[in-house]
């Protein structure tokens, strides 16, 4: 398991294509089964095909650079 993960929200660009921006990052709780979630930002909730508020929020490794670092944005 990752000791971070990157907290990343959808959405569609000008061509229609599913973009993610990161919102915040995830550490996995050192005494407990969970997560400690940060958000930079909050992700804006949609009305859902049931009719229900709803908010996507994957949690992805966080992005490498070239020497293999992981990256804060």
């Amino acid at each position: 398991m990752a000791d971070r993960y990157n907290l990343a929200t959808p959405y569609k660009d000008k061509e229609g294509n599913t973009k993610w921006n990161r919102v915040g990052v995830a550490f996995p709780m050192k005494e407990k089964d969970g997560f400690i979630l940060k958000f930079n930002s909050l992700p804006i909730p949609v009305l859902g095909d049931n009719g229900q508020v709803e908010t996507v929020v994957g949690m992805m490794p966080p992005f490498e650079d070239e020497e293999g670092r992981n990256r804060k944005n």
